[in-house]
C-alpha cells in the first residue's frame, strides 16, 4: 500500500494545504504557499526550483539520503518491515547464471515440445501407410497365407498406431508444465525405437 502524500508530506514538514494542494517548497527552503504542488499518483513539482518527481524522489530531496534509506523511510510509514540488506556481488553473478540457466532450460523445453509434435505427426502419418498399404494387400490378395501374414502385420503394427496416437493427443493437448515434465523426460533416442522396428 502506498502511503498518501498529504500524511507524506506533513511527514516530512511539509504545510500541506489539502483544499488547494499547495505548500512552500521545504526543497528551498521557499516562502511561497503555491511553488509545490502535487497528484494523489504520488507525482510532484516545485514551480519555484523546478524540481519534481515520485515519492521515491521526494523522500531522497526532503532528507539528503539515498534510494535504499527513502525506500526504508516509506516502508515503515505503512508499517512494512524493509530487509535492506546488501547483495554481494558474488549473489549478483549468482543470480544472473541461474537466471541465464533458467532461460536457457526454457528455450530448450520450446524446441523439444516442437520436435517431438513433429515426430508423434511424423509416426502417426507413417504408421496409417503402412496400415492402409496392407490393408490394401489384405483386398487384393486371395491366398490363405498372404492374407494370414498380411493379418498379422496388421496386429503387430495396431499397439504401434495406438501408441503414436495416445501420444500425438497428449502432445497436442496436454497442460504446458505437463508437456514441459515430458520433454525433459523423453529423451531423443527412445523415439526412433519404434518407428525404426516398423521401417518397411
Amino acid at each position: 500500500m502506498l502511503v498518501p502524500m498529504t500524511r507524506l508530506l506533513r511527514e516530512l514538514g511539509f504545510e500541506v494545504n489539502e483544499r488547494t494542494r499547495r505548500a512552500p517548497c521545504l526543497l528551498h527552503s521557499g516562502s511561497n504557499p503555491t511553488a509545490f504542488s502535487w497528484r494523489d499518483d504520488g507525482h510532484w513539482h516545485c514551480f519555484s526550483c523546478g524540481r519534481g518527481g515520485d515519492r521515491i524522489a521526494l523522500v531522497r530531496a526532503a532528507r539528503l539520503c539515498r534510494f535504499r534509506e527513502a525506500a526504508e523511510f516509506l516502508a515503515a510509514l505503512v508499517g512494512v518491515r524493509f530487509h535492506s540488506r546488501r547483495v554481494s556481488p558474488r549473489e549478483i553473478a549468482r543470480t544472473r547464471r541461474l537466471r541465464e540457466r533458467a532461460e536457457s532450460a526454457a528455450w530448450r523445453i520450446v524446441d523439444e515440445v516442437g520436435r517431438l509434435r513433429r515426430y508423434y505427426t511424423d509416426a502417426l502419418q507413417r504408421c496409417e501407410g503402412l496400415q492402409a498399404r496392407i490393408g490394401g494387400q489384405l483386398s487384393r490378395t486371395s491366398l490363405d497365407r498372404e492374407r494370414e501374414n498380411a493379418w498379422e502385420q496388421l496386429a503387430r503394427f495396431a499397439p504401434v498406431s495406438t501408441y503414436f496416437l495416445a501420444g500425438w493427443n497428449f502432445i497436442w493437448t496436454a497442460k504446458p508444465d505437463a508437456l514441459a515434465r515430458f520433454a525433459m523426460t523423453f529423451p531423443a533416442e527412445r523415439r526412433r525405437f519404434i518407428i525404426e522396428g516398423i521401417a518397411p
